[in-house]
């Protein structure tokens, strides 16, 4: 180097302070604000005072006998239940096993309360609670016969709706994963990794909550059946949300958290059961996609699968109906992008 170079020493460039752009910030912050909003509207609605709300129940025991109790229920429970009398016990019990009643009051020598806690909690404090009423009345004893016994490990009887979660969770999150990372993949390709995600999202969440719950008390053949139902769910699940993807874009996450997640679990029935839920959860819960899966999964597991068929039929005709509309869309996708 020369005597007369001199080096200049390189100063590192100063980082450039951006004004905050806003508009992009708003944006962004729609979606908390949106999440708190539904969240308090559907679950809190849903589930601030859970109490019977026309359950259906049966009143065993001769006329003369079942009349006078049945007008006293009716006088101070106002709405709150939908009451059946029956001289038959064999009646009253098909009615809980076919999911018809949520439990029976017997009037015999003794009060009986036939109930079924596979139904779920509530239902039990609910019908042994209003035979205990009785009992008090007549001044008898009361006897308890459970129809659908949940395991030790299940006495919350809210296994199963976690599982459900589980299901929900591995099929729309598998779809907004591929939307992020692959946003041009085809829709044989995304259906091909969601089949593969709702096979092994079942699998996998059934094995690890089997450690805690003994696999729910179920035979081999009620375990496939269950396996199988959650299986189609979650590819359901995330074949609606490859359909709100593909039809609204980069806002698809606000309809499908709506679909999958705000309206699902609070009309499932899996927290719970519809009978104790507001009129208007009850009626989503006769027709949306969760308890189209949650009921058939309850039947299998603690009532032989008895009540099933009706949801299965939703489950099916919301995968169905989703899938065709997918089609269409994609096809009229492809004409409109061919002709330019």
């Amino acid at each position: 180097m020369a005597d007369n170079d001199v080096k200049i020493p390189s100063q590192a460039a100063k980082p450039v302070d951006l004004p905050t752009n806003w508009k992009a910030v708003g944006g962004g912050l729609a979606f908390p604000l949106f999440f708190v909003i539904m969240f308090c509207l559907c679950y809190v609605s849903a589930f601030h005072s859970p109490m019977p709300n026309q359950a259906p129940i049966v009143v065993v025991g001769p006329a003369s006998a079942t009349a006078p109790l049945i007008d006293g229920i009716e006088a101070t429970s106002g709405d709150k239940f939908d009451i059946v009398a029956t001289d038959s016990v064999a009646d009253a019990i098909s009615r809980i096993d076919n999911r018809d009643a949520i439990g029976a009051i017997e009037i015999g020598e003794t009060v009986t309360a036939h109930i079924a806690t596979g139904a779920g909690a509530s239902t039990v404090s609910v019908v042994t609670g209003l035979a205990h009423s009785i009992a008090d009345q007549t001044g008898q004893q009361v006897t308890t016969v459970d129809s659908a016994p949940v395991t030790a490990r299940d006495s919350s009887t809210v296994g199963l709706f976690y599982f459900l979660i589980v299901c929900t969770l591995g099929g729309y999150l598998t779809i907004t994963v591929l939307s992020q990372v692959a946003p041009r993949m085809r829709l044989k390709e995304q259906y091909a990794v969601l089949a593969g995600a709702a096979i092994l999202t079942p699998l996998l969440a059934f094995g690890i909550t089997s450690i805690f719950m003994h696999a729910f008390g179920a035979s081999f053949g009620e375990i496939l059946q269950l396996l199988g139902i959650a299986m189609v769910y979650t590819f359901t699940v995330g074949a609606v949300s490859v359909l709100l993807n593909r039809l609204i874009g980069q806002a698809a996450i606000f309809a499908v958290l709506t679909v999958l997640v705000f309206i699902n679990f609070p009309s499932s029935g899996g927290a719970i059961p519809v009978s104790f839920l507001p009129s208007f959860w009850q009626h989503i819960h006769s027709f949306w996609l969760g308890s189209s899966a949650m009921e058939p999964i309850r039947s299998v597991i603690y009532f032989d699968g008895n009540g099933a068929g009706g949801h299965l039929l939703v489950l099916g005709a919301w995968l169905v109906v989703t899938l065709a509309l997918t089609g269409l869309l994609v096809a009229k996708q492809s004409k409109k992008a061919s002709a330019h």
